[in-house]
């Protein structure tokens, strides 16, 4: 097996990777760097970046290279992400930036993929449950997007079903939450709301400052958070909510991952009682929930394991 380019094109950081197989099968990651995003106006200049930085390759020394990005994936050559002002078309990948074979995919593929990988070695049990081997897995995550995807099994292997979950109108309950909605939807001058404008980085500014009057930056929100606090509580029970609808909706009898930057870097949010009282909390499938294996993956590489491991499977 030749060298995999990994690359994990996020709103905020682009990481690259190269990867090989080891002689016991698993993925071996032999060099990495992480870009600003946000500090380029186009995939070209990306790579220009990367081509002036210390990483020790070309995209033509690779066989095989897989792009995770934030946003909605066509044909596995043209995303434009969600929360970047640039797209990425590698139509004439081979002859415009030198791949070799290279193929776009949704991040959260990417984090679905990871979940396979010794990526997730060290994800924290949140919940025990029953795992089922031929169980549907599920991932999602909040960071500067909130991402979704499953892996349903099939002939002895998974098939990635990626989502724009993230995009689905937010389960909000009560007035009070639909008090916060009527807030977003004004502020943000958006048709509907949804967990993109709710449990990401935006949506813990939005939300501190509707419940506190309080206008801070995300960092700042996360770390009042850390004390606890009204925004604390509604963070987690809105995080658990959506847990709760995501595994139900896909039945994931093999398992919930919880990864995206927001709750790797606070990870109180979900390790706390209240959180799963309220992923439990449920009048017809209570059962079914306390059964699901839930896991805090807070590995920021996964996204460049998942598209690693991919690229073995692709080559």
């Amino acid at each position: 097996m030749g060298l995999i380019l990994a690359v994990d094109i996020g709103g905020t950081n682009s990481r690259f990777a190269a990867f090989q197989v080891g002689a016991d099968g698993k993925l071996v990651m032999k060099d990495k760097i992480w870009l600003s995003s946000t500090a380029v106006d186009s995939f070209e200049e990306l790579l220009s970046q990367l081509a002036e930085s210390e990483f020790p390759y070309a995209p033509q020394d690779f066989d095989m290279t897989v792009m995770a990005l934030a946003g909605p994936v066509e044909q596995g050559v043209y995303c434009k992400p969600t929360n970047l002002t640039w797209a990425v078309d590698i139509t004439k990948g081979s002859s415009v930036y030198g791949f070799k074979k290279a193929r776009l995919i949704n991040d959260f593929v990417a984090q679905a993929y990871a979940c396979r990988t010794p990526a997730v070695e060290g994800a924290s049990v949140i919940q025990q449950g029953t795992f089922a081997p031929e169980g549907t897995l599920g991932v999602l995550g909040a960071g500067t997007g909130f991402g979704h995807c499953a892996l349903v099994p099939c002939s002895g292997s998974f098939v990635p079903v990626p989502s724009e979950a993230g995009h689905i109108t937010f389960p909000f309950e009560s007035s009070e939450e639909l008090d916060f909605c009527a807030f977003v939807k004004d502020r943000k001058q958006i048709s509907y709301c949804y967990g993109d404008e709710v449990l990401t980085g935006k949506g813990l500014n939005s939300l501190h400052l509707y419940l506190t009057g309080e206008d801070l930056t995300p960092r700042e929100v996360a770390k009042k958070m850390a004390e606890g606090g009204i925004t604390c509580d509604w963070y987690t029970k809105f995080t658990a909510r959506c847990c709760r609808n995501y595994a139900l909706s896909i039945l994931a009898t093999g398992g919930l991952y919880i990864s995206g930057g927001i709750i790797a870097k606070n990870p109180f949010v979900v390790e706390g009682p209240s959180f799963i009282e309220e992923f439990t909390r449920s009048s017809s499938m209570s059962n079914v929930l306390n059964n699901i294996p839930v896991f805090l993956n807070n590995n920021e590489d996964s996204g460049l394991y998942g598209s690693a491991l991919l690229g073995v499977l692709e080559s």
